[in-house]
């Protein structure tokens, strides 16, 4: 939403077009307007740790003796990890 309507304002859009366009009320989008012309940034979200950072070690090891992703899911899961193979194959990807 903040980024819509700021790219909206940007294009000198007003306030009740914008909300038009967005489907909020205008006083939410005059709201969003008041704290991007503060100088407000957009809300970064906290990282969160992944299910397979304590094995990252383990998992380089066995990506450079040429195992595959489906190898590699088997071991972790033999390590007591519960990570499904997709989460395997997205994080050695």
């Amino acid at each position: 939403m903040y980024i819509t309507i700021k790219s909206l304002w940007g294009r000198h859009k007003n306030k009740s077009l914008v909300a038009r366009m967005t489907g909020h009320d205008w006083k939410t989008i005059a709201k969003k307007i008041k704290e991007i012309e503060g100088g407000k940034e957009y809300p970064t979200k906290k990282p969160h740790p992944r299910i397979l950072d304590p094995y990252q070690e383990q998992i380089m090891e066995w990506l450079e003796e040429d195992l595959s992703g489906v190898r590699i899911h088997e071991k972790i899961q033999e390590e007591g990890a519960r990570a499904g193979y997709s989460t395997v194959k997205d994080y050695i990807c």
